[in-house]
């Protein structure tokens, strides 16, 4: 039997203080996902540094995780350009403006980072 959060949901819902939260940590995947390949390569680890490696590899994972969980590849596809490509939003724009308009763009990008933060929200990451 599923987990119920509140009435009927399968995931709790996400916040305007979620959203945020799963904006910022979205802002840090790259630099996560780089600090992640540098511990990587190095043939020994600091103590400090095996912890902060095991916590970015979980944290790194379980946003993949949540990516992946979107259903609108149209909104996957802007979302991974806005944090993992361009990181930059007018980038963003810039590059799905011809198909869309900038209130379409950004609301795909809200429904994106809701997702994202319900699930970082089930993991305990929010």
């Amino acid at each position: 039997m599923a987990m119920v959060w509140g009435q009927g949901e399968l995931f709790p819902r996400a916040n305007v203080m979620d959203k945020m939260a799963a904006r910022s940590i979205l802002s840090e995947y790259p630099k996560m996902r780089k600090a992640i390949l540098k511990f990587e390569r190095k043939a020994s680890l600091s103590v400090q540094e095996e912890t902060l490696f095991n916590s970015l590899k979980y944290k790194v994972q379980e946003i993949d995780a949540a990516i992946e969980l979107i259903l609108d590849d149209e909104v996957k596809a802007i979302l991974k350009h806005r944090y993992f490509t361009a990181r930059k939003h007018h980038l963003t724009l810039e590059t799905f403006g011809a198909t869309s308009s900038t209130a379409t763009i950004n609301r795909r990008i809200d429904v994106g980072v809701e997702t994202i933060a319900e699930c970082l929200k089930l993991s305990g990451m929010i």
